[in-house]
């Protein structure tokens, strides 16, 4: 019964509105328990990481933090769908432009494999300013169509290194440009930007957290990182098949990039040279 009709008969029955303004009317209460919502990233991890010592190659003066820095942080650029219903969500065929096998996708899962596309995407360009001010987002990527896929999988699957044709030296594969709690930039040279080889960004995960602690171990603002210029430093660095983090039962989103132009990542003959267990054809985009 709400307050105001209470008030009205206890006046009805002859009560005072000093009296009534005594009275003490309990209202219902519903107690409900404090709900905390939980991660569902680990927050522990028994896996190591090494590092390995790369060089300086963009000329930013100052440098540009790479947490600032577009082609390092696919967070930084975003994405949209591209919703085009004539583009396909499966491999498809443009040939094949480098003889040495760029990273392979298949073996970012484990086991490999060629993942169902669930979502094709459109990374936004990017309007530089003068570092270390990061710039601003443009509209999206025109050329590709697709900048980005997307993979739903369950919570938990490791990803690992993709494996490619390439040895940056001490047996490692890749180094990490970036990296925070949900991304990781793999980069396939020891250069220390996007614009010497091969990138494969991916989002949406649970990145380890002994990667992560690495990382920023390595990239502190007061550190050789941040020097111009510098003689070089040191970065995380895997080998082919190490894991990096698990899917965070969000959808798993990739994009691939070389010399800093992001390129389709459903091409076949590019990233999916290795696709066990793949039924489908790959066919004109």
């Amino acid at each position: 019964m709400k307050a105001s009709i209470i008030l009205i008969l206890l006046l009805m029955m002859g009560g005072s509105w000093a009296a009534v303004a005594d009275t003490q009317i309990m209202m219902p209460r519903a107690y409900l328990p404090v709900v905390q919502s939980a991660s569902i990233c680990p927050t522990t991890s028994n896996r190591s990481y090494a590092s390995l010592f790369v060089t300086q190659f963009d000329k930013d003066n100052p440098v540009r933090p790479a947490v600032n820095h577009a082609d390092k942080n696919l967070g930084l650029r975003g994405y949209i769908a591209n919703t085009n219903p004539g583009l396909i969500k499966d491999l498809v065929d443009y040939g094949v432009n480098d003889p040495t096998a760029p990273p392979q996708l298949a073996t970012l899962f484990s086991p490999n494999r060629v993942p169902p596309i669930s979502g094709l995407l459109r990374i936004h360009e990017w309007q530089w300013a003068p570092s270390p001010n990061p710039g601003q987002r443009g509209g999206p990527i025109v050329t590709p169509v697709v900048s980005a896929i997307s993979f739903d999988l369950p919570a938990g699957i490791p990803l690992r290194a993709p494996a490619s044709g390439y040895d940056i030296g001490g047996g490692m594969e890749v180094v990490i440009m970036y990296a925070d709690e949900d991304t990781v930039a793999l980069h396939y040279t020891r250069e220390d930007s996007a614009a010497r080889g091969y990138t494969v960004h991916v989002d949406g995960i649970c990145t380890d957290p002994n990667l992560i602690s690495l990382y920023n171990s390595l990239d502190r603002p007061d550190g050789p990182r941040y020097n111009y210029p510098s003689p070089g430093y040191a970065l995380p660095a895997l080998p082919a098949g190490q894991p990096f983090g698990v899917t965070s039962g969000k959808a798993v989103v990739v994009a691939t990039a070389d010399g800093g132009a992001f390129q389709d990542p459903r091409s076949c003959n590019d990233w999916w040279q290795i696709r066990p267990g793949y039924g489908g054809g790959c066919t004109s985009p």
